[in-house]
């Protein structure tokens, strides 16, 4: 397959849907399901939706969160620390928990508390596939598969 690449913008685009592409086939859709039950199955008595609907999107933050992290592990490939790789991609972890809570609070009702916890279900989730998207950017760094 020859491309021919005009600028370093393109070549910069290309190499990372290449890397997503690549990192993407070690991400296991069963697994996303199962830790979204384990999260978020007790809110399902206070949503309007069917467990399908929010699924769905709960399944595509998951999939926003772990590219992030595979994209930000290639700072652990430089020595970085994870702290300061955690530091560094702060911002954009909580859009992603903000984004998905405010999608659950569409869709679902209840007191003070109950939705505190949802907010922390999400930053959890969030969390949880940012760390595996990192584990597996981060192997595939060292194993020079990127």
């Amino acid at each position: 397959m020859a491309i021919v690449l005009n600028n370093f913008r393109e070549k910069q685009r290309f190499k990372k849907e290449n890397f997503e592409r690549k990192v993407l086939r070690d991400l296991s859709l069963p697994n996303i399901k199962k830790e979204f039950q384990r999260l978020f199955q007790p809110f399902f008595e206070y949503s309007l939706l069917y467990q399908n609907d929010i699924e769905d999107a709960c399944i595509d933050m998951a999939i926003d969160a772990y590219l992030l992290g595979a994209g930000y592990s290639r700072f652990a490939y430089h020595g970085e620390t994870l702290e300061k790789i955690k530091d560094r991609s702060y911002e954009k972890q909580k859009a992603l928990a903000d984004g998905l809570f405010e999608y659950w609070q569409f869709w679902c009702w209840g007191t003070e508390m109950m939705m505190e916890s949802l907010h922390l279900c999400c930053e959890a989730y969030i969390h949880v596939w940012w760390m595996e998207g990192y584990r597996n950017g981060e192997k595939r760094y060292r194993m020079k598969l990127h």
